[in-house]
Order: structure tokens, then C-alpha cells, then sequence
């Protein structure tokens, strides 16, 4: 009989926690629509941020729509997320931060961390995957994993990296 109780309380609670989690966590964040752009209506893009954001989408690295950022959380004037990315099998979400004041206590912390390990800590955790451009005014977060593997078939993966990298790099600023 205790077995019998055992189970059922186990399968209880996992029916709970199932149910629990696909009531609050399993959907998609809702992005405030103030807070979505499309690319294609930036008008000044001959420089900074949104430069970059028309030539990844010129070719065809991003879609027109991205969610723009709070990006005074991590000292940067801009950012912007571009969804749903999709690279040989990786799917991430990919962002981009302006800094105009590099000097700003928050931005430095946040600049200096990205050029020494590649990440910065914000609201308690690490946000790794980060890449600084040449000229430390441009932060990319670029989580997809393959990018950085030594294996044979993450080969278009690194190259997208590099590719993107190279776009933030040219970036007049």
C-alpha cells in the first residue's frame, strides 16, 4: 500500500510541476511593441549602430525585425537582438550594444570584463559568448557554441562569426 501512495504522490507531483511550468515558463518572452523596430525604417544608418544592423541585414545575416534593447543596463547607448537566428543547425538569439561613453563607470566595467574573459556579469549572472570590436565601442553577444568548436562541421559557423565580426569591425563610429 505504501508503494501504491508512493507512486501516485510521484506522478502528482511531476503532473504539478508540468503543469506549473508550462503555465509561466515554456512560452516565448512578449516583447512590449514599442520595443520592436525593423530594420528597414532606420534612417540615419550611415554610421554607429545602425549601420550595422542594415549591412548584416543587406546580407542577409538578419531578418528585418529585432527588439530593441535596455541598453543602459550595461553602460551602452544602443543595442539591439535579432531572434530566431539560424546557423547549420544552431538557432540563438544574437545582440548588439553601441557605447558611446566608454568612460562611464558601468560601461568600463562591462567593455574591460568582455576584452579579458570574453564575458560580463549583469543582475547576478554571466553573459558569456561576448566579442568586443578593434575599436571597444561595439559589444557582440553571439551565443551560438558551434562558432567557437575546433570541429570539422562547425566550419559555416565560425565563418559566420568572423563574417559578423568583420561587418562591427568596419563600423564607422
Amino acid at each position: 500500500m505504501k508503494k501504491v501512495i508512493r507512486k501516485l504522490l510521484a506522478v502528482s507531483l511531476t503532473a504539478f510541476a508540468i503543469v506549473s511550468l508550462t503555465g509561466c515558463g515554456m512560452r516565448p518572452a512578449s516583447v512590449p511593441a514599442e520595443n520592436k523596430v525593423q530594420i528597414s525604417k532606420f534612417e540615419n544608418t550611415s554610421s554607429g549602430i545602425q549601420a550595422i544592423c542594415k549591412t548584416l541585414k543587406d546580407k542577409e545575416y538578419v531578418g528585418d525585425d529585432c527588439v530593441e534593447m535596455y541598453a543602459t543596463a550595461i553602460g551602452a547607448e544602443k543595442g539591439y537582438r535579432f531572434d530566431n537566428l539560424k546557423v547549420n543547425g544552431s538557432v540563438f538569439a544574437m545582440e548588439i550594444y553601441e557605447f558611446k561613453d566608454t568612460e562611464n563607470t558601468l560601461a568600463k566595467t562591462v567593455i574591460n570584463s568582455v576584452k579579458k574573459d570574453g564575458s560580463f556579469d549583469m543582475y547576478g549572472r554571466t553573459v558569456q559568448y561576448c566579442h568586443m570590436s578593434d575599436n571597444g565601442k561595439y559589444l557582440l553577444i553571439y551565443p551560438d557554441t558551434k562558432s567557437l568548436s575546433n570541429k570539422g562541421d562547425d566550419v559555416e559557423n565560425a565563418t559566420k562569426l568572423k563574417e559578423v565580426l568583420e561587418i562591427i569591425n568596419k563600423a564607422k563610429t
